[in-house]
């Protein structure tokens, strides 16, 4: 019987017995009231346990959080330099995310995300309160979820699933930079992370197929227009299959920036190789800041760099150890042909898991340099900043070593 059916059962047979005629007999109305009395407690016990349990299935609030905090050392060619960094894995956040079934397989969902850097407790992501995501939506299970707000790109996502180190420390695909005497471009993420203004959509998983595309709108940015993304994942026993691509596009006709990835690894049983091919070309004239073309640019060309990484991942019951190798492709339209610009990439690393919340991680790293390509190593998501490169091509070297706790 359901509750609400047994509460009104309850409630008939109360009132049933309360309009019974009187007893003549004081026992037998002391019973009547004491069998009333009872009633109208189960009554009332089984009103409040329908009515709490529904309110509890209905929405629900979770905060969570991660802590992560490094030691670096660095070297490209301006003498050793030891930091204390945040994020020499992954970014240090707090997050709040809530659901709300609204019956017949719909609800509503939100997430509040924000970065901090946990070495001075200052906000990441530029200051914003919660810039990693700031977004609502509903979902459906017959038909996907529908997002708005502050979101991540789906080409931004589908990068950690090429990577061996998965953005962990010093050989991640999130570390590398070219880092001039006044810039720091991030390869291969000129094409930004995160996105205001964004409407997400991703698919029902049919198949081990996930499909996710996502549009921003540019709201009159004197430097920046939309934004496009989509991302084709397939996960099905040992393969894990990714497709992605990205376009930001300038304000009026200042040109855009395109990007790719397509790779993903295979599950051997004892280790897990990796692979991937990223490709980033930025024809933005108009965009500045991360987004802005490498210096020494021809006028009406582009910066373009290709990347392809081959690791692996060898699981060792508490530890993970892992190593990568990525060759970095300059493909840039320089007015100056300053020579050749492309590089080779190593790292290796390893996790060790405490528990299942807190992590320890070390990781190290070298890259090369020849004809001014000033590329520089940082830590996972911590970059070493512009001009962090010395005269005369310098080797970049950085290792680290750090705890990770989530809650």
């Amino acid at each position: 019987m359901e509750r609400h059916d047994r509460v009104e059962y309850l409630g008939n047979q109360a009132l049933k017995m309360r309009h019974r005629g009187p007893k003549k007999d004081a026992e037998s109305r002391a019973a009547v009231c004491r069998t009333n009395l009872k009633l109208l407690l189960a009554v009332l016990g089984a009103a409040g346990a329908w009515s709490g349990s529904s309110f509890a299935q209905q929405s629900s609030v979770t905060v969570y959080g991660l802590v992560d905090v490094g030691v670096e050392y660095s070297n490209s060619g301006k003498g050793g330099l030891v930091r204390e960094i945040s994020g020499g894995s992954l970014g240090s956040r707090v997050g709040f995310r809530g659901t709300e079934d609204l019956g017949g397989g719909l609800s509503a969902n939100f997430r509040l995300e924000q970065g901090f850097t946990a070495d001075n407790g200052v906000l990441a992501q530029g200051g914003r309160i919660f810039g990693r995501e700031a977004s609502v939506g509903l979902s459906s299970k017959a038909y996907g979820t529908v997002l708005a707000g502050r979101l991540p790109t789906p080409y931004y996502q589908a990068l950690n699933g090429v990577d061996a180190f998965s953005w962990v420390g010093s050989g991640g695909m999130l570390s590398a930079t070219r880092s001039t005497a006044t810039s720091q471009q991030l390869l291969p993420l000129a094409t930004s992370a995160r996105t205001d203004n964004a409407i997400g959509y991703t698919a029902p998983a049919f198949g081990g197929l996930e499909l996710k595309v996502l549009g921003a709108f540019g709201e009159g940015s004197t430097t920046i227009g939309r934004h496009y993304s989509a991302a084709a994942r397939y996960r099905q026993g040992p393969v894990d299959a990714i497709a992605a691509y990205a376009r930001q596009d300038g304000a009026g006709a200042s040109g855009d920036i395109t990007a790719f990835v397509v790779g993903g690894s295979y599950n051997l049983g004892p280790v897990r190789i990796y692979a991937g091919h990223t490709r980033e070309k930025n024809e933005c004239s108009s965009c500045t800041g991360g987004l802005a073309r490498v210096a020494g640019v021809a006028a009406g060309g582009a910066s373009e760099f290709r990347l392809s990484n081959l690791g692996v991942k060898v699981p060792l019951g508490a530890t993970t150890v892992f190593a990568q190798v990525t060759r970095i492709d300059d493909r840039t339209s320089y007015a100056v042909d300053p020579g050749s610009r492309d590089a080779t990439w190593f790292g290796v690393g390893a996790e060790h898991a405490l528990s299942k919340r807190t992590t320890l991680y070390a990781t190290a790293a070298t890259v090369g340099n020849r004809n001014g390509s000033s590329y520089a190593l940082g830590s996972g998501t911590a970059q070493q900043g512009a001009d962090a490169v010395g005269a005369g091509d310098p080797r970049s070297k950085t290792a680290v070593i750090g705890i990770r706790h989530v809650f």
